[in-house]
């Protein structure tokens, strides 16, 4: 399963090998001010919305890769119809975020606990 590794700074989706040969990708990480929220779901394959662009889908059992619905894309690893969290992303390749997890809670506490934005300068 994805591993969300929260710094100060960013957030990255790490993939395992067989999730980097499911998605077609490498590891996405995406800077903290770019995220605009995020939520748990109960049911991360019931987020997806789209078709896949990019990656594999086997119905109920995995859905990796970039899916794509009206002009939005979600960088998506979801097995099984199992809890996960939604990150919602502003100026990046990605619209959204969707990635199951174990404790999707435990997820949203870390984000919330430094979400407001940190502008990068220049």
């Amino acid at each position: 399963m994805a591993k969300l590794r929260i710094t100060e700074h960013t957030v990255t989706v790490v993939l395992s090998v067989v999730e980097k040969i499911e998605t077609l990708h490498r590891n996405v990480t995406v800077p903290r001010w770019a995220i605009l929220g995020a939520r748990a779901v109960a049911d991360g394959m019931g987020e997806v919305r789209g078709l896949p662009r990019l990656g594999t889908e086997v119905p109920g059992v995995v859905m990796a890769g970039m899916f794509s619905h009206y002009g939005v894309r979600t960088f998506v690893i979801c097995h099984a119809h199992r809890p996960a969290v939604v990150i919602e992303l502003s100026a990046q390749p990605f619209d959204r975020l969707l990635v199951t997890v174990d404790d999707p809670d435990a997820v949203i506490a870390r984000l919330a606990s430094g979400l407001s934005p940190v502008w990068p300068e220049g």
